[in-house]
């Protein structure tokens, strides 16, 4: 098993006399933290198609009160989007403080929970800098990219960790070096397709505010044409994210790098031909905020399959480590 243990700190003990955290609890934060990641995004994506960005015209309070107090549905889907922050932030700590009372110490699983949590505040802020800026495109789209970056990545490769040594289910069949960096180049193909997204997003009539109320500056390099011009090249490095996923199955199939692996790039290869069909559709009928919003949640799931991919078949390099240097760790 691939583990990174260490003595705990001396500022844990406290916590480790009094408290013992099984490995499945510490699985069980590491998934809360992930769900939760996933939820925060598609709620701000929510904020985004209903034109409630402004919602809350200042940040971090509402209007000029902490609580809002306006019978407004853009008031109450924008600040629901901001308390969902503590939900996520509640589970980043829970993952800490399991982290840090595991019966079995790994600085590791600590690094990546106290990582997701610094996340969640830069990610907080991004979102109030939108605000502030009166939902400028750019820091709406670095919104979403940090929370894909920054959140998503860091909480599945916590719940991946925290998931050795446990009955979670795992390949018993390292997957070789090239299926291992066929996987890789999907992250950042997935990521400039997510990126391409978002600017499609911003040029379009869903930037985040109310179309009638709110004046928001758009992603604007064609004019008129900046929408047109924006989703074809969204829709063509889709089709190579689509096609690199293909092309990373029929690896992964031809090397014998395993049923689990397979599995997981099937998963996104259907995920991406919906989105693919589903953003034909919504195109053709002017973007309607519903469409849309299924479309950002198929993207985020999406991600979240990819990065999980790339987790299971980054276990190659473990497992080429180990080869070279007998002794070490390889796979769990």
């Amino acid at each position: 098993m691939d583990t990174d243990v260490a003595p705990a700190p001396r500022r844990a003990q406290f916590l480790r006399r009094r408290f013992r955290t099984s490995p499945e609890r510490m699985l069980l934060a590491a998934r809360l933290t992930l769900i939760a990641n996933v939820g925060i995004m598609l709620t701000g994506a929510l904020v985004r198609v209903t034109g409630s960005g402004l919602g809350c015209s200042n940040w971090p309070k509402c209007e000029t009160r902490v609580l809002p107090t306006e019978a407004h549905a853009p008031t109450f889907i924008e600040f629901g989007n901001r308390l969902l922050t503590f939900a996520d932030s509640a589970a980043a700590i829970f993952a800490i403080f399991c982290a840090l009372t595991l019966v079995t110490y790994r600085r590791e699983l600590l690094w990546y929970s106290v990582g997701i949590l610094g996340g969640i505040a830069l990610q907080a802020v991004i979102g109030g800098l939108s605000v502030l800026y009166k939902l400028d495109w750019i820091w709406i789209s670095a919104h979403y990219m940090a929370s894909a970056l920054l959140l998503l990545i860091p909480a599945a490769i916590l719940t991946w960790k925290a998931g050795q040594g446990t009955k979670a289910p795992r390949d018993h069949q390292a997957p070789d070096a090239l299926t291992a960096r066929a996987v890789f180049a999907l992250l950042p193909l997935g990521a400039l397709a997510l990126w391409a997204g978002t600017l499609s997003t911003a040029a379009g009539p869903h930037a985040g505010g109310s179309a009638t109320e709110d004046v928001v500056d758009r992603f604007d390099i064609h004019g008129t044409g900046t929408l047109e011009w924006v989703v074809q090249r969204h829709g063509a490095i889709a089709a190579l994210f689509g096609i690199g996923i293909i092309v990373a199955w029929a690896i992964a199939k031809r090397q014998g790098a395993g049923e689990r692996l397979t599995l997981v790039l099937t998963l996104a290869g259907m995920l991406v031909a919906v989105q693919g069909m589903l953003g034909l559709i919504q195109y053709g009928l002017e973007l309607p905020g519903g469409l849309v919003w299924i479309h950002v949640t198929l993207a985020t799931l999406t991600w979240v399959t990819v990065v999980w991919a790339w987790l299971v078949a980054g276990r190659a390099k473990r497992f080429a480590t180990g080869a070279a240097n007998p002794g070490v760790a390889t796979a769990g």
